[in-house]
């Protein structure tokens, strides 16, 4: 049983409970670590919580078999499980792995979707649910979403509006297509059998999907409309479904881009505009030289842009790559992309903004420029929105032919100018990095987390990236009403969460909502703001 908890009661309790100490490092030549242990730990996932904490997922090739793990670090920053990660799943695997996913739902759960070999030699999809505590919500091995002799891989795992989870996936060789199924909070399956399929041409292979959820209750999803073979029409494809798999933009899914094939095993990125349209970027060749593309559907499932996307940038003897997007404040779309010469050997990374209506170029008919054109590799950058447009993270390897790196973010506004006006060092550490990944808290914060080589083996480290640009925990959580003070009022709020049982009073993170809570927000109300 909770109890309630009076505010006069919580205000004596101010003056006897100690500040907290957080362990997001401010110092890009530590960074934070989420696993370092022998051998490689890779194929890294992050996603964000609510409460400010955040689930880190890899696979571990670990002597004997290869198994999937996870770590969960607080709001502090602090590793909440086994130095070595929670053992989710040590059933087989391929000595080559797939690509898989992991989110956050805002209960702070982590939900993860993968393949193993554990039926058989075909790989078939499992999902997981685990609470903040641990705890396996849907049993120790998990729900198995598909179980057949078709190949199956890369699953994307959302939860959707009505709070069911939805799982994506290609079928590959038998029956080929996108396949859904609908799993309750309980683990248990909406769909007999191996799901529903969303989409399914013949024998044509579709492949790579992405999918965000909707607000009523569905999800848009984008795709490679075909795999099979190289010369297959690689177009993209998008359309949005409901809760059980029925198209909601007509019948056929909506040609995003058919002007050319895109590359082989490119991925497209996908977002929610925030009114439940996409927005869709790629990189294609229909020029004979690459190019970043946009293209925007309306929530009716309306093409916005120019036929086949809107181009990020019409420079002369320059090639774009790895578009990264996200939604500006003003409604407008900002990209991220990389800008090569002709050879790709000497680069830049640049940014563009797009009119939300039209997609016409606001900031000129290349973007600008955030670093100096030279040969520098600058690796495919990673966004997020920021209050003031974007924020983009990527690898920059400063000495030609060494693959050692470090990772700089840009934040970049509206009008195209870089906070600071230059890089922001995430981490200083010269050594090989992969998996990049960035996600955003609800208050604007930011995580990069990567696998790093600088011990040798792939470790896993992260950096917290507060929205002025500077590292560490920064911040002010227990800001609840948010006008830059602490006071009772911050802590009426809170009391106000806590005796109405909102998830959000779990300030410890441990799944429950007790007294250790109130402690854990007074430490950090007494520790003040910076």
């Amino acid at each position: 049983m909770r109890r309630t908890i009076s505010r006069a009661a919580s205000a004596a309790l101010l003056l006897v409970v100690g500040g907290a100490q957080a362990q997001w490092t401010d110092d890009p030549g530590l960074n934070t670590p989420v696993v370092v242990k022998a051998g490689d730990q890779t194929v890294v996932k992050t996603g964000v919580g609510p409460d400010g904490s955040s689930w880190t997922g890899w696979f571990d090739f670990a002597p004997g078999g290869i198994q999937v793990r996870v770590q969960r670090l607080d709001a502090d920053g602090n590793q909440t499980f086994d130095p070595e990660g929670l053992l989710v799943s040590a059933n087989p695997q391929n000595t080559s792995t797939v690509d898989w996913d992991l989110r956050v739902d805002d209960d702070g759960n982590c939900m993860l979707a993968f393949t193993d070999i554990r039926a058989g030699s075909d790989l078939d999809v499992y999902a997981y649910l685990i609470a903040p505590d641990g705890q396996m919500l849907w049993g120790a091995d998990g729900v198995t979403v598909s179980d057949n002799d078709a190949f199956e891989a890369d699953p994307r795992i959302i939860r959707l509006a009505g709070g069911d989870y939805a799982v994506v996936w290609p079928r590959f060789q038998t029956n080929p297509g996108l396949v859904m199924q609908r799993i309750s909070p309980a683990g248990v399956k909406a769909f007999a059998g191996d799901g529903v399929m969303l989409s399914a041409v013949g024998t044509e292979a579709p492949a790579f999907v992405e999918i965000e959820p909707t607000s009523d209750g569905g999800f848009i999803a984008a795709w490679i409309r075909n795999t099979a073979t190289f010369m297959s029409p690689r177009h993209v494809w998008a359309q949005k479904f409901d809760a059980d798999g029925a198209a909601q933009w007509g019948t056929s899914p909506i040609v995003v881009s058919d002007a050319t094939s895109v590359p082989i095993a490119h991925r497209p990125r996908v977002i929610n505009d925030g009114s439940d349209g996409a927005v869709i970027a790629w990189h294609d060749t229909r020029t004979g030289s690459f190019n970043a593309f946009v293209q925007r559907i309306s929530p009716g499932g309306s093409v916005l842009f120019a036929a086949n996307g809107q181009p990020a940038s019409d420079e002369a003897g320059r090639q774009q790559l790895d578009p990264a997007i996200a939604m500006a404040p003003s409604g407008d779309i900002m990209m991220i992309f990389r800008n090569l010469d002709g050879a790709q050997s000497q680069q830049s990374m640049n940014a563009q903004r797009f009119g939300g209506a039209t997609g016409a170029r606001m900031l000129g008919n290349n973007g600008v420029a955030l670093t100096p054109f030279d040969g520098q590799f600058k690796g495919p950058p990673r966004a997020v929105a920021h209050a003031d447009g974007i924020a983009g993270v990527f690898d920059r390897q400063p000495t030609l032919g060494n693959t050692a790196g470090v990772l700089e973010m840009y934040i970049v506004d509206e009008a195209g100018d870089a906070l600071g006006g230059g890089p922001i060092t995430v981490s200083g550490v010269l050594s090989n990095k992969g998996r990049l990944n960035l996600n955003r808290w609800a208050d604007g914060r930011m995580l990069a987390t990567w696998s790093d080589r600088r011990n040798g083996p792939e470790d896993i480290y992260a950096q917290a990236v507060n929205p002025d640009g500077t590292l560490g925990a920064g911040g002010c959580p227990a800001d609840l009403t948010g006008d830059g003070q602490l006071n009772f009022f911050d802590v009426a709020a809170y009391l106000d969460l806590y005796n109405a049982g909102d998830p959000a009073a779990d300030w410890n993170g441990d799944g429950l909502i007790n007294f250790f809570d109130l402690a854990a927000y007074l430490d950090d109300f007494n520790a003040g703001c910076p």
